[in-house]
């Protein structure tokens, strides 16, 4: 299969009445999304638009979305999904910094503010059914073809669009659908914004396999996720790890009651606490339990089944169908990497980027013959199990000694009147830095910090034990829930 909407039309004729997406409390079969997508491609195609024009879209839950971004990519254009909560202002900059042909959004753009046609979202469906007629044809996009431009804070901290190949969005999508042995009949819950990309790449695993996706709003009405859970019967559930977090300090007994319809749960993106992990085992004994490691650069490159493999800390499981894991020095040499002798995680294969968007430099400064070098310090053990300890701009280096932030959240975690931390370098009095670790505590509870530090002792070495310890309402986070590290103070 060369492309996401190849496979839609075949299995648009293979089971036309299978229910393809999910959302708003409606529901599209795949015969219809596969009418409406050719219905959108035919209105795209009548712009005469150059081939890989840049069309940005501003992202929502919904089937509209679907039919946007598969239309996109049949009409042999370039999909750009943006944040949700963007507004007109970063719109017209997103726009003008790719150039884009179309603007799909529920702004009002004022006008002259922007040289794109801007369409309203609320129309994409009513444009696709006017433009939809029996008999239409397309050539489907190839495999070397630009497929989406997905934007993401990345390795540099900068926004940047990474624009990926049609090749390796299916190789990508292939990763998470022999990864998770993904079901015939499988129907995927998917509350995270759609313009992310782990998100996005669950809305394609769904529909190469020919299953269902349901599309949610968010994790904040937790009566509305376990409402769909029910009532669409689903198997699986894209959850990032700050959302696993407040599942089970906030409905933990409601998430164990679907132990055995739910198939797998999937998590990634961020770093994972060892002490989660623990609990979704003892919890969900009949689900598999996924941590996937990738990124945006390359997808998801690997998996690791908790559920099965406990106790192996900081694993991110074996190299997924698709990809290539390999160990690099300080000057990208690949070496034989263990546990004492670790470096760099470099990626590589189909499910590669092309590039960042007008961006050669950056480009440069992570991707070169094909090889996404990344800043995750890692190193490969001897079955082949890939562990991942952190980023290299995160460790702390006290006079030669480093401590990995993740290895003491992980153990401060453990402690039972911690909701949540985050452990990071601060200056020290000498001109040198020293750890400090932020807490959130559980709701009613009161910080012991002699016991808290005995509790570290008892499994971290005496230089990992943080010098500073302080209570925090809350941690800083990103638009997507992983630890804002660089706001910590």
């Amino acid at each position: 299969m060369d492309s996401i909407v190849q496979a839609l039309s075949c299995f648009a004729k293979e089971r036309p009445d299978r229910i393809a997406v999910i959302a708003d409390n409606e529901e599209i079969t795949y015969g219809e999304l596969w009418k409406e997508v050719q219905g959108f491609a035919e209105f795209l195609r009548k712009k005469n638009f150059p081939k890989g024009s840049r069309i940005t879209v501003k992202a929502a839950q919904s089937i509209w979305f679907a039919v946007s971004c598969f239309g996109i990519h049949l009409s042999g254009n370039v999909h750009v999904p943006m944040e949700k909560t963007i507004g007109p202002e970063g719109v017209v900059n997103i726009a003008e910094e790719l150039g884009a042909s179309m603007v799909i959004a529920d702004l009002d753009i004022p006008e002259g503010k922007i040289d794109a046609e801007v369409v309203s979202s609320k129309d994409v469906r009513d444009i696709a059914k006017e433009n939809y007629c029996e008999g239409l044809e397309f050539d489907f996009p190839t495999p070397d073809m630009t497929c989406d431009i997905l934007f993401t804070t990345g390795t540099t901290g900068k926004s940047k669009g990474v624009m990926e190949s049609h090749r390796a969005v299916v190789a990508v999508t292939e990763n998470v659908q022999y990864g998770a042995d993904i079901p015939k009949d499988n129907i995927y819950l998917v509350p995270a914004p759609i313009n992310h990309a782990s998100a996005i790449r669950k809305l394609y695993v769904s529909i190469l396999t020919g299953t269902t996706v349901v599309l949610l709003d968010g994790f904040t009405d937790i009566k509305k996720f376990f409402d769909y859970i029910e009532r669409y019967k689903v198997t699986s559930i894209l959850m990032p790890p700050a959302a696993v977090r407040m599942m089970l300090l906030l409905a933990e007994k409601n998430l164990a009651k679907y132990s055995g319809q739910l198939h797998h749960i999937h998590t990634g993106s961020a770093a994972f606490p060892e002490a989660d992990k623990e609990k979704l085992c003892q919890i969900l004994p009949e689900t598999r339990l996924y941590f996937a490691y990738g990124s945006s650069e390359a997808g998801c490159v690997s998996m690791y089944d908790y559920s099965k493999n406990r106790g192996l800390i900081s694993c991110v499981g074996k190299p997924n169908k698709n990809a290539n894991i390999f160990i690099v020095d300080e000057n990208r040499k690949p070496i034989e990497s263990s546990k004492v002798n670790q470096g760099l995680i470099a990626i590589s294969g189909p499910v590669v980027m092309q590039g960042y968007y007008n961006a050669p430099e950056l480009t440069e400064g992570i991707l070169k013959d094909g090889v996404v070098y990344t800043n995750d310090i890692g190193y490969i053990d001897e079955e082949g199990y890939v562990y991942m300890l952190g980023r290299r701009g995160d460790v702390i280096n006290i006079g030669g000694l480093k401590i990995a932030p993740t290895e003491v959240e992980n153990v401060v975690l453990r402690y039972p009147d911690i909701a949540d931390c985050a452990c990071f370098a601060v200056a020290d009095r000498m001109g040198g830095v020293v750890p400090k670790l932020n807490v959130v505590l559980k709701k009613g509870c009161e910080l012991d910090t002699a016991a808290l530090r005995a509790h570290m002792a008892k499994h971290l070495e005496a230089f990992k034990i943080p010098k500073q310890i302080q209570v925090v309402e809350e941690l800083p986070k990103t638009s997507n829930g992983k630890l804002d590290r660089k706001n910590l103070k």
